[in-house]
């Protein structure tokens, strides 16, 4: 009997477990809900995959402790500038202070090396993603190319090196050479940034994926690709760009529309409304993607005008305290 219990343990354990970090109590539970919808509970999920929330710091956290001895990779995600999140009115309306502004950016570079090179000493992990959705070079490939200097100390193959993701090959905008990191090309070319004020159309981002040199020699982008393809798991090649090609189309009409006289334009509107009637489907749901982003860059701007004038509002109220006390 007790060899028969052995084995229902062992089958009944997890295939992985994930360690999920957070130090901040409002941030964890929101980790701990995030989590629970990514990945089923063990026992939903027939046992493959067990999480294992935990509410610390991770740069805390003993790579020596035998809790940890069988993790091989990180996804380092530190706290950042956020400065590539273009859709909030409120990041666009603050007071910009250069000094302030550096000193935070340095103070928050400073972080992320330690907690990369922190994921570097688990001695047993051999892949490592780190992220920000900051588009500034000094927490991106500032923070890439320290952390490779200090890799490179190390001996055995057990050194780190960039290795571009497969799964984002296809995507055209990379890491910036030279600069404040002193990259090479080849280096930068593996590293993934987005950028929504350069026409990404989406938020600011960052992405690099650190491999160790006695993986990468053993495996390389070919084996990634066998595993990827699989898994079953998406793969990038231009579909972002495919769409943002359809819904360019439409709004190219609008512009020219605004052109037309109004008396043949209501002249026409039975013709253009039969016209809409027959429009394929797909060409609908590109309009109403367009009006609904329109809607969103109104509501944006009308955000953005009532927070000017709140401040407006609160420097007018501070200067006539200010008058009231000199007078008294």
């Amino acid at each position: 009997d007790q060899p028969k219990k052995k084995k229902k343990g062992k089958a009944n354990s997890p295939k992985s477990t994930i360690f999920a970090f957070d130090r901040a109590e409002s941030r964890f539970d929101i980790l701990q809900e995030r989590m629970g919808l990514l990945v089923p509970s063990a026992a939903d999920n027939g046992n493959k995959v067990a999480v294992v929330p935990i509410h610390g710091d991770f740069l805390k956290a003993d790579p020596s402790d035998p809790k940890f001895a069988k993790v091989r990779a990180i996804m380092l995600d530190p706290s950042c500038s956020g400065s590539g999140i273009v859709n909030s009115p409120d990041r666009w309306m603050e007071e910009v202070d250069d000094d302030k502004d550096k000193k935070r950016i340095q103070s928050l570079s400073n972080f992320q090396v330690v907690a990369l090179k922190h994921a570097m000493s688990f001695p047993n992990v051999d892949r490592i993603v780190y992220s920000t959705c900051s588009v500034h070079e000094e927490e991106n490939e500032g923070v890439v190319s320290k952390a490779l200097s200090e890799a490179e100390k190390l001996e055995d193959g057990n050194e780190w090196e960039l290795m571009a993701p497969v799964c984002l090959e296809h995507w055209p905008r990379r890491g910036k050479e030279g600069g404040i990191g002193g990259l090479t090309k080849s280096q930068a070319d593996c590293l993934v940034r987005c950028n929504g004020l350069e026409g990404d159309e989406t938020n600011g981002f960052f992405v690099s994926f650190f491999v160790r040199k006695k993986v990468s020699l053993s495996t390389g982008p070919e084996t990634s690709r066998m595993a990827i393809e699989n898994a079953g798991i998406p793969v990038y090649d231009g579909q972002f760009l495919d769409m943002c090609k359809k819904s360019e189309a439409p709004v190219e009409v609008a512009r020219v529309a605004k052109k037309v006289d109004i008396k043949e334009a209501t002249k026409n509107q039975k013709q253009q409304v039969q016209t809409q009637k027959n429009e394929p489907s797909s060409v609908k749901a590109t309009d109403k993607t367009v009006k609904k982003r329109e809607k969103k860059l109104a509501w944006k701007r009308k955000q953005a005008l009532q927070k000017t004038q709140r401040m407006k509002k609160k420097e007018g109220a501070a200067k006539a305290t200010t008058k009231d006390v000199k007078d008294k």
